[in-house]
């Protein structure tokens, strides 16, 4: 008989679900933490090189204009557009190029609002028109703007667009600066190197943390299941396998439905076990049960069957199925012929009937007895009474079922509370008397 799967045997693993599922979510947790900090501070490192391209601009804007001011007037009204643009002046050049080497700027590039290149450190861009998104942006909205970009050498720089504005806050030409992207992101790295660390490093130790409470707390639960399935395995020998399937089997609401079945029973009870008792310790009276119970025990679930109930020195088994009866016959003659060979004090007779039963839970809700009532039963009691020290009755239609050949003839039995008598047939051990 195949017993339902016990998911109380197997405890929750705890440790394994933190693996698996908690450490991921910390691990996303953390990814989109880095990735909202690395995003932040690209942002923000664009603002400062924003901030610095601004100053420097203007730096440039004043130093020019006090080299060669009519020259700077110039440029801001427009006068040098087109063909102009190749006569600025040497003053103006020499403005620009001054400041461009004293600030170390790669390059410097200076529009006009129709995007034309009014000045470059690189004289053959002048009188240009620049045709990038970046520039027209700052044009449009007057905001400055940055864009990374990558040299011919490999060097990574930011290209960082910064409008001059007057008094009135009208833009009048758009400078072009360019940086590297390492210069000022080693200062910041390292400046952000501590705050990041000391959150990596409190975030490692509450991982250790959780891993270490999780290990004490995965070993508590499975000392607690271990004494739990233990507990219910001690419990689940008091009663029969068919009593397990069927707690398995309850509702919500703890409710075991009654069944009628048609079952084949076998009763058997020890003869003259009331004077044995009388004339013998209470040990040795355990010792013998104990020894009888386990080879009628044995002998019933060898053949499929279910002891329902051991009731002192007697049993009750219930076999189900096309071919119940041939099983319990079989095992009523395995625990005859056990008993015989085990040379015990007592000996059992043994009663067999098949009949209609109810199987089902008797009893309130604290204190139940899960077993099988009937006629049926109370008639497989009877024929054990009837039968003798090593003997098997049966009722003859169970006899007949069963395809067992050693049975006597029929005879007729009255049995007690029943008005016609029943047919019955009896079994002995070949050469017991």
């Amino acid at each position: 008989m195949t017993e339902p799967r016990d998911l109380e045997d197997q405890p929750f693993p705890l440790r394994r679900h933190f693996r698996r599922r908690i450490l991921p979510l910390l691990a996303a947790f953390i990814a989109v933490l880095v990735g909202l900090a690395a995003f932040a501070a690209r942002h923000a490192m664009e603002a400062i090189y924003l901030d610095l391209a601004q100053r420097r601009a203007e730096a440039v804007a004043r130093a020019v204009s006090a080299a060669a001011p009519e020259a700077w007037r110039s440029l801001l009204s427009g006068r040098l557009a087109g063909d102009a643009a190749q006569e600025l002046t040497d003053a103006l050049r020499k403005a620009f190029a001054d400041k461009v080497a004293e600030l170390q700027l790669l390059k410097l590039k200076v529009y006009d609002l129709d995007r034309r290149t009014i000045y470059d450190t690189d004289a053959s861009g002048i009188g240009k028109v620049e045709a990038g998104a970046a520039l027209l942006g700052v044009i449009e909205r007057g905001e400055a703007a940055a864009v990374a970009h990558v040299e011919s050498d490999g060097t990574e720089v930011y290209e960082l667009y910064v409008p001059l504005l007057d008094a009135h806050g009208k833009i009048q030409v758009v400078f072009e600066l360019y940086e590297p992207i390492g210069r000022l992101n080693a200062i910041l790295a390292r400046a952000a190197a501590a705050p990041l660390i000391v959150p990596g490093v409190l975030m490692a130790i509450l991982v250790a943390g959780l891993w270490h409470l999780v290990g004490r707390a995965q070993a508590d639960i499975d000392a607690r299941t271990a004494a739990t399935v233990a507990l219910r395995r001690r419990i689940e020998t008091f009663i029969s396998s068919s009593a397990k399937q069927a707690a398995h089997g309850a509702g919500t609401g703890g409710t075991i439905a009654s069944r009628r079945l048609t079952l084949c029973l076998l009763y058997t009870d020890v003869r003259s076990f009331t004077g044995f008792a009388e004339d013998s310790p209470p040990e040795a009276v355990v010792g013998f049960l104990n020894r009888l119970m386990t080879i009628q025990v044995h002998a019933v679930r060898d053949h499929g069957g279910d002891v329902d109930k051991l009731i002192g020195d007697a049993m009750l088994a219930r076999f189900d199925g096309a071919d119940a009866a041939a099983r319990a016959v079989a095992a009523a003659r395995a625990i005859v012929l056990a008993c015989a060979e085990a040379a015990l004090p007592r000996r059992v007779g043994v009663g067999i009937h098949t009949g209609p039963v109810v199987s089902g839970a008797v009893g309130p809700e604290e204190r139940r007895d899960f077993t099988v009532i009937g006629d049926g039963v109370n008639i497989a009691a009877r024929l054990c009474s009837s039968a003798a020290e090593g003997e098997i009755v049966a009722d003859a239609d169970t006899a007949r079922a069963s395809g067992e050949t050693g049975f006597g003839p029929a005879e007729m039995l009255r049995v007690k509370g029943r008005h016609e008598p029943l047919s019955v047939r009896r079994w002995r051990p070949a050469g017991d008397s």
